[in-house]
C-alpha cells in the first residue's frame, strides 16, 4: 500500500523516510516490502506524506498486529465513541462564559 502511494506522490524512498524521521536504508526498505511490521506511531507521518486515506491505513497496519475481527470490532467502539461524544456536545445548551461581554458605545449628540 505505501509503495503504490510512494510512486503515485512526488517524493522519494528518502524524502518519505526524513519525513517519517528515519534512516535511508534497510530499515526503510524492510518497512516498504512488509519485511517488518510499520509502527502504529509512524502511521499519522506517513498518511499526511503520502496523502492516503487514514482509515484504510490504519486499519492495514494494525492488521499486523491483531485479527480483522480484533481491528474490527476497535474501529466500531472508537466510531461509536465519537458518535456519542459528538451527540451529547450537540445537545447540551452552551455554557455561559465567565467573562463580561463588553458594553456596546452609544454616540451622544
Amino acid at each position: 500500500m505505501i509503495i503504490v502511494h510512494l510512486n503515485k506522490s512526488d517524493l522519494s524512498m528518502e524524502q518519505l523516510a526524513e519525513c517519517l524521521g528515519l534512516k535511508r536504508g534497510a530499515k526503510m526498505i524492510n518497512l516498504l516490502t512488509g519485511r517488518h511490521y510499520f509502527p502504529v506511531d509512524l502511521i499519522q507521518a506517513t498518511v499526511e506524506a503520502l496523502k492516503m486515506e487514514p482509515a484504510k491505513f490504519t486499519r492495514a497496519v494494525l492488521r499486523q498486529y491483531q485479527s480483522e475481527d480484533a481491528v474490527d470490532y476497535v474501529f466500531k467502539v472508537i466510531g461509536d465513541a465519537a458518535l456519542a461524544a459528538s451527540k451529547s456536545t450537540n445537545d447540551q445548551p452552551h455554557e455561559k462564559s465567565g467573562r463580561r461581554q463588553p458594553r456596546k458605545r452609544t454616540r451622544r449628540k
